[in-house]
């Protein structure tokens, strides 16, 4: 279910060793990177890439990845600069970067996740339910799976009156919601189901999705640490908090996430590589390097495995 944009080491790389980032006027900065899919690890081209000064104080820059996902932005000051990468299909990546006109950045490694789908049934067709509720019920799911958010969430909301208890129903709309980010909303349909039902699943890990992407962290956390023990199945979901925390610089609450993830599944190279980012930000040499290690072990010839050197070679 998750859906979060998966920033590489690259960009905890950045914000470990760089200065500070820059504004509009004509600068020596750079940021430069790479846009992959997440699951085939493939280049993406046509991604749109926006870089501006976090204080807004100047109009955006526009980069777009060519064939092999590359994309470069010059001519930058020191600040702090963020950075929102979208694609049609894919969940937004935002993220941020801190440049120095003295240093040269590595690439910042993006890996976008491909939006969620619902895998929500129709509600069951009887004589009681109208005609035109279950066209509309059907219609809304034909747009979501074709990744119409706003038009699903258009058709969701029509029949929502004359369903409304109906739990399926409402995380389809709330899933819409979501794939339209529109947070606000999926929280509020998300929400009661939740609390009335602490055992879905499908709401309680989509809720988390959106509390974190929306930028409350604090209800983000409290919910995942309430859920059941067993819910969180995959590392994936701990990965993806501990990287939304880390980009807060929240990196004590990033490591827990990470540790989560490497206990869930020990064999997973990636989450020892996320750790040892964590660890070095928080001047855990030791603990940094003994993970690094362990990424090289399991995924020798993996971009993480290559990064880890470079990180391992630094800190010695």
């Amino acid at each position: 279910m998750t859906s979060f944009f998966r920033m590489t080491a690259a960009l905890a790389l950045a914000l470990l060793i760089a200065a500070a980032a820059g504004a509009q006027v004509r600068g020596r900065g750079r940021i430069q990177g790479v846009v992959t899919d997440s699951e085939s690890g493939k280049p993406l081209a046509g991604a749109k890439v926006t870089v501006v000064i976090s204080d807004e104080s100047t109009a955006p820059i526009v980069a777009t990845t060519d064939t092999r996902g590359r994309w470069s932005v010059l001519g930058l000051v020191a600040g702090t600069w963020n950075i929102d990468i979208e694609m049609a299909g894919y969940a937004t990546s935002r993220g941020s970067a801190n440049v120095s006109e003295m240093q040269m950045l590595p690439p910042v490694k993006t890996q976008l996740t491909p939006e969620v789908t619902a895998e929500v049934p129709a509600p069951t067709i009887t004589d009681s339910i109208p005609p035109e509720v279950v066209a509309a019920v059907r219609a809304g799911e034909d747009f979501l799976n074709a990744k119409k958010y706003a038009e699903a969430a258009a058709e969701f909301e029509k029949a929502l009156p004359a369903l409304p208890d109906n739990v399926q129903l409402k995380q389809a709309l709330a899933s819409a919601y979501y794939g339209a980010r529109t947070m606000a909303k999926a929280a509020a349909v998300l929400e009661p189901l939740v609390a009335a039902d602490a055992s879905n699943r499908a709401a309680a890990l989509l809720l988390v999705n959106v509390y974190l992407e929306d930028g409350r962290l604090p209800e983000g956390k409290a919910l995942l640490e309430k859920l059941p023990e067993g819910m969180v199945t995959e590392p994936t979901t701990y990965l993806n908090a501990g990287i939304l925390f880390m980009n807060k610089n929240s990196v004590e609450d990033a490591l827990s996430y990470f540790a989560k993830a490497v206990a869930l599944d020990p064999r997973k190279a990636e989450s020892y590589y996320y750790r040892g980012l964590a660890s070095l930000q928080l001047k855990k040499t030791a603990e940094a390097k003994a993970d690094l290690e362990k990424v090289i072990a399991l995924a020798p010839d993996s971009p993480e495995a290559k990064d880890a050197k470079q990180l391992i070679a630094a800190i010695r």
